[in-house]
């Protein structure tokens, strides 16, 4: 029987495109309740004996007096785990993908994070909720398995192509996911013993209709003759130091600081508009979309812009823009009983957290690009899979490092002014690289 035809390029594109998609929304949908879902927890079984009490335990014995503290560390903690489980597992699932092709694995990992949000949809208890981060956190490959099968369907003039097609799918996912877990708490939940059911069920869902979408009509890109014997080792951060051109060290170097500062951000801000504003997870829709917006039209800005300055430049101009957005939040006094929050807290943290999203928009896909352009054709899948080790790496550090402040001082600002001073050396980093086209002349 003769072989089906290859699938075009565009369409295959469009594939991998809604799988991670799908896969970031699913993912995401509870970054807006954290605050809210460990309040539950600590509320209704901070007792002894529990898993919660336990760490509430642990927290009273560092120093957390209050339950908005234990929530930050709390927070921080369990993003940290599956940060981490991630970053052990992707190159795993990565390798493996590289073996035995990418469509089984893909289904593998899909179904893995489905059975986690099915579990979460039934977690009356905070321990089971840990359960489904450990589950999900193992089973995080579809990114790098994604990413690889991009590889596979470009050649190397069109594998950044490839790569932002990836990324710009990650962007949307982050945007639309934490929208619907906020507005998704409207909602009746589906499993009284558990608030959170019904944004679980639809996280369930979409992981659901992923696995279907990969089964019935993702191809297999990897072809059997391209297949590794042995599970092949994938890219890593701690690779760096043998990556022979200093500008690809160096910008790597830059990226990894930079994600440790946005990543912490990341992590708290849910807490700190709780803290600040009151915010519900309804509420926080509406900063997700407002990030989301100047996230999307920094990066339509940044095509222009690379054609004045050049793309070593457009990640100063962001890293300029991230110090001036972390020193506005962190202005913002933190409030008492006796001094609510000023009047102007709320304006200003909007622009800040404005400024904080289009200099991102600027950054992410600069530094890419520049670590493209810094590589030889035979080096960029490997400099260009260093470069994704490490911000994974970042997004260990970064959430426990600033939810740990967060919780011994009691303040925003440390963690905002903290992370202003980090940018500095990222910024003397990124002003000492070459210009990218002379090294890609060199390259060639």
């Amino acid at each position: 029987m003769p072989e089906a035809a290859p699938l075009p390029q565009r369409r295959i594109l469009g594939l991998i495109f809604l799988t991670v998609f799908m896969d970031i929304i699913g993912f995401s949908i509870i970054i807006p309740l954290f605050p809210h879902l460990l309040n539950h927890y600590i509320t209704t079984e901070g007792a002894q004996g529990t898993l919660i009490g336990m760490l509430s335990s642990a927290a009273e014995w560092l120093g957390g007096t209050t339950t908005f503290q234990k929530t930050v560390l709390f927070g921080g903690l369990l993003s940290t785990l599956y940060s981490l489980l991630q970053f052990i597992f992707s190159p795993i699932w990565g390798s493996l993908s590289d073996r035995y092709g990418r469509r089984q694995i893909l289904t593998i990992t899909l179904a893995g994070n489905a059975l986690s949000y099915i579990i979460w949809i039934f977690a009356g208890q905070f321990w089971v909720v840990v359960l489904t981060r450990l589950i999900s956190g193992m089973m995080a490959g579809n990114i790098a398995v994604a990413s690889a099968a991009a590889a596979d369907v470009t050649d190397e003039k069109e594998r950044t192509k490839g790569m932002a097609i990836v990324g710009v799918a990650i962007g949307m996912g982050f945007l639309v996911g934490p929208v619907i877990g906020g507005l998704s708490t409207v909602l009746k939940p589906i499993y009284e013993a558990n608030p959170f059911s019904t944004p679980a069920f639809i996280a369930a869902t979409m992981a659901g209709l992923n696995f279907i979408l990969v089964q019935m009509y993702f191809p297999e890109t990897l072809a059997e003759k391209n297949r590794a014997q042995h599970d092949s080792k994938r890219p890593s951060v701690f690779d760096l130091a043998n990556v022979e051109s200093r500008a690809v060290r160096r910008t790597s170097l830059a990226n990894l600081i930079y994600q440790v500062a946005f990543t912490g951000m990341e992590n708290t801000v849910v807490f700190l508009t709780f803290f600040l504003f009151a915010y519900s997870a309804h509420d926080n829709v509406y900063l997700f979309l407002f990030n989301g917006t100047c996230l999307i039209i920094a990066q339509g800005f940044a095509r222009l812009l690379v054609k004045k300055i050049g793309q070593r430049g457009v990640v100063m101009a962001g890293m300029i823009l991230a110090i001036i957005a972390f020193t506005l939040v962190a202005l913002i006094p933190t409030p008492t009983s006796e001094s609510p929050i000023a009047s102007w807290g709320k304006p200003v943290f909007y622009v800040g957290m404005g400024i904080l999203s289009f200099a991102t928009g600027l950054i992410l896909p600069s530094v890419s690009a520049l670590v493209s352009l810094y590589s030889s054709p035979s080096d960029q899948g490997r400099n260009l899979g260093i470069l994704r080790s490490a911000g994974s790496l970042a997004r260990v550090i970064g959430p426990l490092s600033a939810a740990f402040l967060y919780f011994k001082t009691g303040s925003h600002q440390w963690v905002y002014f903290g992370a202003a001073l980090l940018m500095l050396p990222a910024l003397w980093v990124v002003r000492g690289l070459p210009d990218p086209h002379k090294v890609q002349n060199t390259n060639s």
